[in-house]
């Protein structure tokens, strides 16, 4: 019986250590063949992540390797900002950053195969990202971030096939003999994505930037955050929404600055109305400052079918000019049931644009063409503008508008008769201004109108003193012939109306508004007065 015992124990020692055996050989085997098999999937993901870029609208793939070894990889790439994109923008960048962009930059995916690679949390692969600069870019670079890189990206490649980035751009303090000074702290945050890039999202921080301009002014920014939700619709458009918030931001300068507004070519976007040069008003800003507090603006987009509902909301809680001081501001605006096959045709539009050396007449020619062609159903497909908020609190009072404004009808023949739209636009607003405010528009406009002989002026017989002061009289004497005539009610300073357009026909308080007609003239009028009466 003993001896039975024994062979029985022994048998069982054999059997325990087979098994053993055979499991740390399948387990080497396994995990030998893991890394292998997560590296090819690894080269899926960023397969993935490098088609994105091939398809962006700025960028131009000059070279793409990719070598796979059993535990590790290492994809290298080399890529260009268009020609054409610095073409169209180069006049508005220093010239430091257009040397920094001009050049080619290789960078370089250090690949670490899984399942344990950079954690102790399965993972497909861990991606350590290096930029490699032309010499003169890096001259520049080296400036301003010293020994430091100044872009720092990882990637953690899930199981799934989602995955993270990780970006950060460090702090440095810059100084010119100049007196030029530049105090950045720098940039950070995450891109966290799903499996092909069929949604990600952004979260990235800016702390503060201060830039001191050599004695003529500054420039200061502060805790700024972006935060966005990207998904693929059904319509090749981006879905989703984003956030941009920004504590603070100043700018003070100490030299004027000339500036030329071309209103009339906003409104000559979408027809062939000319609105004349006396309302793009030009001029001199004084040496002055502007700041900003609490800025933000947020935006969502959906689809529903073959519609796209776009929505926009920005405020801010105070805006200080010169010595005058506005806010808050919330406007809060939808644009909905918008054609997306005319939204796409504008995206398309606008990246074959990117792609071509044109100035800004030419590009905004083939974009005014697009809306009138192509992307004619933004307009012909019966959209909606819905002003859900506008209040805005000026020095002169607040404005509040509320109000919705649609095409019913509209055909794309109509877009060429400023009538025929009016015939077929859809508009209800209520509205409150403040008079004192349109007496200063009035004011403001006339200066680019009117001018003052000198010769006058010395002598004391005109002024623009009262060349303003006859304004604000004219304007007076206009709204208060519309309050005798009940198209709107004056309540403590503030004009208040309901405006209403349907059917070509416009609508001040429920009533139709109707011009004085021109006085007739005869040929008798013309003449003068001793003519008239002489036999």
């Amino acid at each position: 019986m003993l001896c039975a015992l024994r062979l029985i124990v022994r048998f069982m020692k054999k059997l325990l250590i087979s098994l053993l055996l055979a499991l740390a050989a399948v387990s080497a085997a396994l995990f030998g063949a893991l890394p292998y098999y997560l590296g090819i999937k690894a080269e899926e993901s960023l397969a993935a992540q490098q088609q994105l870029l091939s398809q962006s609208g700025f960028l131009t793939i000059e070279s793409h390797q990719y070598r796979r070894g059993w535990f590790g990889a290492t994809e290298t790439t080399v890529v260009r900002l268009k020609p054409t994109l610095l073409h169209n923008t180069g006049k508005y960048l220093p010239d430091n950053i257009k040397t920094v962009l001009k050049e080619p930059v290789k960078i370089i995916n250090h690949i670490q195969h899984g399942p344990f690679a950079g954690s102790f949390t399965p993972i497909r692969a861990h991606v350590e990202t290096e930029f490699r600069y032309h010499p003169e870019a890096a001259k520049v670079l080296a400036r301003f971030f010293g020994t430091q890189a100044p872009v720092s990206l990882t990637n953690t490649v899930h199981l799934s096939g989602s995955g993270k980035l990780s970006l950060t751009v460090p702090a440095f303090d810059y100084e010119e003999l100049s007196g030029i000074k530049l105090n950045w702290q720098g940039l950070s945050g995450t891109t966290a994505y799903q499996p092909g890039f069929a949604a990600y999202s952004h979260d990235y921080t800016a702390p503060a930037l201060l830039a001191e301009l050599a004695g003529k002014g500054n420039i200061a920014l502060e805790n700024l955050r972006i935060r966005t939700e990207t998904t693929d619709g059904g319509n090749q458009l981006a879905l989703g929404g984003s956030r941009f918030k920004l504590d603070k931001f100043s700018m003070h300068w100490k030299e004027g600055f000339d500036y030329h507004i071309k209103i009339n070519e906003l409104v000559n976007l979408i027809t062939d109305l000319q609105i004349g040069a006396f309302i793009n008003p030009t001029g001199t800003v004084a040496p002055s400052k502007i700041a900003v507090e609490k800025l933000s603006f947020d935006t969502q987009t959906r689809e529903n079918g073959e519609w796209i509902d776009s929505e926009g909301r920005f405020r801010f809680e105070t805006l200080v000019y010169g010595d005058t001081r506005y806010g808050p501001l919330d406007i809060n605006v939808t644009a909905e049931h918008l054609d997306a096959k005319s939204l796409l045709a504008v995206k398309n539009k606008m990246a074959e644009l990117s792609s071509k050396e044109m100035n800004e007449e030419q590009i905004q020619s083939e974009l005014l063409k697009t809306a009138r062609d192509e992307a004619s159903g933004l307009f012909t497909r019966n959209p909606v503008l819905n002003v859900k908020n506008f209040t805005f609190k000026t020095p002169q009072g607040t404005i509040d508008v509320k109000g919705r404004l649609g095409f019913n009808g509209l055909t794309r023949a109509d877009m060429d008769n400023l009538s025929a739209m009016l015939d077929k636009t859809h508009a209800r607003f209520d509205m409150q201004v403040p008079q004192k405010l349109l007496e200063q528009l009035a004011v403001s406009q006339a200066g680019n109108i009117f001018s003052v002989n000198p010769e006058d002026l010395a002598e004391g017989r005109a002024s623009l003193e009262d060349i303003n002061e006859t304004l604000r009289l004219m304007v007076e004497s206009t709204v208060n012939s519309m309050a005798h005539g009940q198209y709107l009610t004056i309540d403590e300073g503030n004009i208040k109306t309901l405006l209403e357009l349907d059917n070509g026909r416009l609508k001040l308080n429920g009533r139709i508004f109707q011009t004085a007609p021109e006085p007739e003239f005869t040929e008798a009028d013309m003449l003068p007065e001793t003519a008239v009466s002489a036999p």
